[in-house]
């Protein structure tokens, strides 16, 4: 039960910290629209849009974690089946997604690289690729973790 509890703890902290991290970037990125730097202009054009995708997903991640701890605990104790059958698949599934969205954080970081040196003497596109390259490495970064706390949770469930 403690590795239930652990496991969704873990989601909702770092969800936390992703949330904020959002919002740092999002007034960041608002701050670099009003400079006169067109390069700085070009990273929150890029930085905004990813760091609403990760704040919309970071804050319903963690209004869905005491649900999600309820009831894979009833599950745990009322229906001990109901792990195998209902979260193990769950968690399966919310793996395979990681692999895909960091196929996809992967794709976005080498089209911010090619895009910097394809088009290095544009400041705008520049700022644009630096910006990817910044959001594709801290997205990349945060489901590395979750994927990995992912994986020891499905090892959990498995030995249940």
């Amino acid at each position: 039960m403690d590795s239930i509890i652990a496991y969704f703890n873990g989601e909702k902290v770092q969800c936390t910290i992703g949330a904020i991290a959002s919002i740092i970037f999002i007034a960041s990125s608002i701050l670099f629209l009003f400079q006169q730097k067109i390069f700085l202009k070009g990273i929150a054009y890029s930085a905004i849009p990813l760091s609403l995708l990760l704040l919309v997903i970071c804050v319903g991640v963690i209004f869905r974690t005491s649900k999600d701890v309820e009831r894979v605990s009833t599950f745990y104790r009322e229906t001990p089946k109901s792990v195998q059958v209902e979260e193990i698949p769950r968690m399966e599934k919310v793996m395979k997604s990681f692999n895909i969205i960091k196929k996809v954080e992967i794709a976005i970081f080498i089209i911010g690289l090619a895009m910097i040196i394809i088009f290095w003497r544009n400041e705008l596109i520049r700022g644009i690729a630096v910006g990817l390259l910044i959001m594709s490495v801290s997205l990349y970064t945060f489901d590395h973790i979750a994927e990995s706390r992912g994986e020891a949770y499905i090892q959990f469930l498995k030995s249940l």
